[in-house]
């Protein structure tokens, strides 16, 4: 009959332990964060995003890394307009031949813009 009054001290314990270990994880996660604002991935998206924020309501082709492209952007050629572009997303609107469609992408998906005349 004792071991029952252990047994919620027990898991008290182990909840309190894991509390510990998820502080120690996201300092380090903190301390990533705070380094990698130096890195060059951040001045690449920084320079990319100052460059979109120069075609903002004009068309331009946008180039996506790897297999994070758009099915509606994914032909090339395909032209949109920049919305508005703030420290992570780029809001874009597509025009096909059906319809119009507005779209939001995260900087990180995007590895080029042309600018069209």
């Amino acid at each position: 009959m004792e071991y029952i009054v252990w047994i919620p001290a027990l898991l008290g314990l182990f909840a309190f332990l894991s509390m510990g270990e998820l502080k120690t994880r996201i300092s380090r996660l903190e301390d990533q964060l705070s380094f990698m604002k130096g890195s060059p991935a951040h001045a690449e998206k920084a320079a990319l995003r100052k460059l979109l924020g120069d075609y903002v309501n004009k068309n331009v082709e946008l180039e996506f890394r790897g297999e994070q492209y758009d099915g509606d952007l994914s032909v090339p050629g395909t032209t949109c307009t920049v919305l508005a572009v703030d420290e992570e997303w780029v809001f874009v609107r597509i025009a096909t031949r059906k319809e119009e469609k507005e779209k939001l992408f995260r900087l990180s998906q995007i590895s080029g813009v042309k600018g069209i005349a």
